[in-house]
């Protein structure tokens, strides 16, 4: 579970991304800036995946060496170059291995990613891809650490030890600037040091404090908060829970987009008319990413083709049953779940797996040809505070808890949404979301030959469709019993119950089957070439 302050633009709406997964693509993307930044420039690169993790069986099909790379060399996980990454690093002569090892770890997305120089210097990182896009550095060689992307980072390396009294000079240093450091992890006599600023450093105060640094033997490295938003001092936030909000909303009547952008606003220090700007930007990717998907011009990166323009033409040749806003829903989340197949440019919402879903939703109720976004964005704040909730209390990681986590938590915002256009009343959007979410419990992760396509793309349609449905049943007045946050908890202790095949491996479920075992085997012939 999260432990520290949740973000609406950090950890439910967001990142934006090159597909196809948050966990195992964006994720691994940022943690290779991050690590890139520790040194200059290096020749090696090792990447070790524990053998029992997510990773080994699917990181080729998800492009998790493709995005460590890319983020080592210096791309952000948006870069136009972001998928040639390994052609590039082959280019630049820089030797890669990876190796699948049996080291225990405690997440199922961690890996040990080690850079060296032929000189002999090195460093090695331990991190974790915890779901949708967000990340945790554990340890920089050796010496723990907690490093989220969330605050300015100072990493302080030594080869052996360092002077004691570097610390104080750095601290002393910071104080005369006037910048106050917001947490300091000093182990100098093991060559590691990480201060975490509130505050952007100057060129000229990293300068100095690199000056102290070598002077002290030791070598300095800035990183700049890789999240939108960053992290100063701690907020007293409005509330974090379903429950909460009600209490809340008993003194301080508002609709629910109220309440989440106040929230958003409290958290991030942004104004209301900030984050609400910031939501309009998301959809402006969103709907790009249904017009690019509709128009089928890129081949997927598994082994399906472009399916959302033939179901479309067929839409409108009225050769299928007409559903309406749920066929128009889930023919939009069908394209854009195509196009980050195709490493094509989304928005996670809560997840890659699951990125389909709200903008399939949202743009069918208000039409892909809408331009003023304004109401657009308010309900999909509403569904952005419905992923805070699911976000403290459980996760959306899928290789914790099953895909439970990602498309039920997407058809569980998704349902907050549509009810923004029906009522004003916060407590029927809980209980919409509250009813979505009971739908979904249980539901696993089963990544047919480590590619998000099957069951991934069918399941965001059908993530639409329970969205609609169990807004227009709580509009209507149907009671779920069970409280929002009583089934957040639920579907995380139902996931953990889950076995360890059943959640993003690649050896329960769907990929073993028969057919699943022959799509694997031609995948991996299509990676090797």
């Amino acid at each position: 579970m999260s432990q520290y302050q949740i973000s609406i633009f950090n950890d439910v709406l967001g990142p934006v991304m090159t597909g196809p997964s948050s966990s195992h693509t964006a994720g691994p993307g940022r943690i290779g800036y991050f690590i890139g930044k520790l040194m200059d420039s290096f020749e090696y690169i090792k990447i070790e995946f524990p053998q029992k993790g997510s990773y080994a069986g699917t990181y080729k099909g998800q492009k998790s060496d493709v995005a460590i790379v890319a983020g080592l060399l210096g791309m952000e996980i948006i870069h136009p170059k972001f998928k040639d990454s390994l052609a590039i690093l082959e280019e630049k002569n820089i030797s890669l291995e990876i190796v699948i090892t049996d080291y225990e770890a405690e997440h199922p997305n961690s890996s040990i990613i080690t850079l060296k120089k032929k000189s002999g210097e090195q460093v090695s990182v331990e991190s974790w891809s915890t779901g949708g896009g967000m990340f945790v550095i554990r340890s920089i060689n050796g010496i723990s650490v907690t490093c989220k992307g969330d605050y300015h980072e100072l990493v302080v390396l030594g080869d052996t030890s360092l002077d004691p009294e570097l610390s104080v000079k750095l601290e002393q240093c910071l104080k005369s600037w006037n910048i106050v450091s917001v947490h300091k992890n000093i182990c100098v006599t093991k060559g590691v040091s990480n201060i975490k600023l509130s505050t952007e450093p100057s060129k000229s105060l990293i300068s100095t404090l690199s000056n102290i640094t070598e002077s002290c033997g030791g070598k300095l490295r800035y990183i700049p908060p890789i999240l939108p938003v960053a992290t100063g001092e701690e907020k007293i936030l409005p509330f974090e829970t379903a429950d909460e909000l009600e209490k809340y909303l008993f003194e301080h009547e508002m609709p629910l987009w109220q309440a989440a952008v106040t929230y958003e606003a409290v958290r991030s220090g942004w104004s209301e008319k900030q984050v609400l700007s910031y939501a309009e930007y998301l959809l402006g990717v969103m709907k790009k990413s249904i017009q690019q998907g509709l128009a089928a011009d890129f081949q997927m990166s598994g082994f399906l083709s472009p399916t959302a323009y033939k179901i479309e033409q067929a839409s409108n040749n009225e050769q299928l049953i007409d559903t309406g806003v749920i066929g128009k829903g889930t023919i939009y989340s069908t394209a854009v779940m195509e196009y980050n197949s195709a490493l094509g440019q989304v928005v996670a919402s809560p997840t890659a797996g699951s990125c389909g879903v709200l903008p399939g939703t949202i743009f069918a109720l208000i039409g892909i040809n809408q331009e003023d976004l304004t109401e657009a964005a308010k309900a999909l704040m509403c569904a952005g505070l419905i992923g805070v909730f699911i976000a403290k209390q459980a996760t959306f990681a899928a290789e914790v808890c099953g895909c439970q986590a990602e498309i039920g938590s997407a058809s569980c915002m998704a349902a907050a949404l549509v009810c923004h256009f029906m009522s004003i009343d916060a407590k029927i959007s809980l209980k919409a979301a509250s009813m979505a979410m009971q739908n979904t419990l249980g539901l696993i992760c089963d990544p047919v030959a480590g590619c998000v396509e099957i069951p991934c793309i069918n399941r965001n349609a059908m993530a639409v469709s329970n969205a609609i449905v169990c807004a227009n049943l709580a509009v209507g007045g149907f009671d779920p019993v069970i409280s929002l946050d009583e089934v957040i908890l639920a579907m995380y202790k139902v996931g953990k119950m889950l076995p360890r095949e059943l959640r993003c491996t690649g050896l329960g479920g769907l990929c073993d089957t028969v057919k699943a075992k022959e799509l694997k085997l031609i995948i991996k012939k299509k990676f090797a070439n």
